[in-house]
């Protein structure tokens, strides 16, 4: 053989390459727009207004509104996966299960970088109109919750809502009130929000104001839990490659990596809305 079936490796890593039980599947899928590894958004413009009786005793034309979708074309990252050493990388393809054990390891690594990178997006960068930090203090994790539903409904949302609480804030649950943290875990819902559980969430600093991606822990920040609008945002994939070396001289072994186009983020790239941060 002169090398390794690039196809099936690439089969196996586009089969489900982020779990379905990911809070990164709460959101629009856009793939179906990617061109050439481009992604073409359209944020939706100004809605026109409405007139009541506008030609009563009135002969002028209707006001023009100008409604022009903003495009928004994006290029898809590249997520490159470290080279794994494996000996007799084309006996291991053609065993299914030694194959699945290599895919494996790639598909997960790659699955928690899109994590890490859709937390960290849904999650607002201010306190707005449209986007809400909330901060617990000494008061009731439960209550700010509630309140954070509150937010929501006042924007006249109530539907697809998403919540991704770290486990600090699942523990305050459990002490606030035991049944409602078992109905949590029996039903992934609560107060209107499909609960999700994840502990790579954006971190924000004493101030409230959000860290760089890939920030770590410092004194005196707090990681949040954070909830956000499947219809606001959004994930796609690309085109998926497999690199391998067979048989160096140096290590007497065969190396494999995958390279993973994907994208997620807001649809309103330029101004996200309905974004929560739930903070300590």
């Amino acid at each position: 053989m002169a090398g390794l079936q690039k196809e099936v490796w690439v089969a196996g890593i586009q089969e489900n390459p982020i779990p379905n039980n990911s809070f990164v599947f709460a959101s629009t899928d856009k793939s179906e727009y990617v061109e050439n590894n481009k992604l073409h958004l359209a944020e939706a413009g100004l809605e026109p207004g409405v007139h009541e009786d506008y030609f009563a005793g009135n002969e002028d034309d209707l006001p023009l509104a100008t409604i022009e979708d903003i495009p928004n074309e994006v290029l898809l990252k590249t997520y490159s996966t470290e080279r794994t050493r494996h000996r007799k990388l084309q006996e291991i393809e053609l065993s299914y299960n030694k194959r699945q054990s290599v895919l494996e390891r790639h598909k997960k690594a790659l699955a928690k970088n899109i994590g890490l990178r859709a937390a960290h997006s849904w999650s607002p960068a201010q306190n707005n109109t449209f986007n809400k930090i909330a901060l617990v203090g000494s008061g009731s994790i439960i209550d700010t919750i509630i309140d954070m539903e509150a937010f929501y409904n006042g924007l006249d949302m109530f539907e697809n809502l998403n919540i991704c609480l770290t486990a600090s804030h699942m523990a305050k649950i459990k002490k606030e009130d035991a049944k409602l943290h078992k109905e949590i875990l029996n039903t992934n819902v609560m107060y209107g929000f499909k609960v999700f559980r994840y502990n790579k969430n954006a971190i924000y600093t004493s101030a409230g104001v959000k860290k760089p991606f890939g920030s770590v822990l410092e004194a005196g920040d707090k990681m949040c839990s954070f909830t956000w609008c499947s219809d606001e945002t959004f994930r796609c994939l690309g085109d998926t490659e497999v690199y391998e070396t067979l048989a160096t001289a140096a290590t007497q072994a065969d190396e494999i990596s995958f390279a993973q186009r994907a994208l997620v983020g807001n649809i309103r790239a330029t101004n996200p809305k309905y974004l929560g941060a739930i903070l300590d």
